[in-house]
């Protein structure tokens, strides 16, 4: 039972590890290839350099200061006053 313990902590950090390097120097290997591939087809014209490549894509993370739900329900109620300065405006101008 120690040694499940054992296996389970090394499964968990240390191949765990392994593999994501694995998975990093192989995948930096392919873009290197690929780098090295195209200006040797197109005598240097569709060349590019792959530590300038990567995702720029940036995702909003900062919590809005506002809920969802207060913005529905305030939502909720501008269409109530909004549903009603209609009501009123009728009225006012029928009689």
């Amino acid at each position: 039972q120690s040694q499940h313990l054992v296996m389970e902590l090394y499964e968990s950090r240390i191949a765990s590890m392994q593999r994501f390097v694995a998975m990093t120097v192989m995948f930096h290997q392919m873009g290197s290839r690929v780098q090295n591939f195209f200006p040797n087809i197109s005598f240097g014209y569709l060349g590019y350099r792959m530590d300038r490549t990567h995702s720029i894509m940036r995702i909003a993370t900062t919590a809005s200061p506002v809920s969802g739900a207060d913005v529905r329900d305030r939502m909720v109620e501008l269409l109530l006053r909004h549903k009603i300065q209609k009501a009123v405006n009728l009225f006012s101008s029928k009689y």
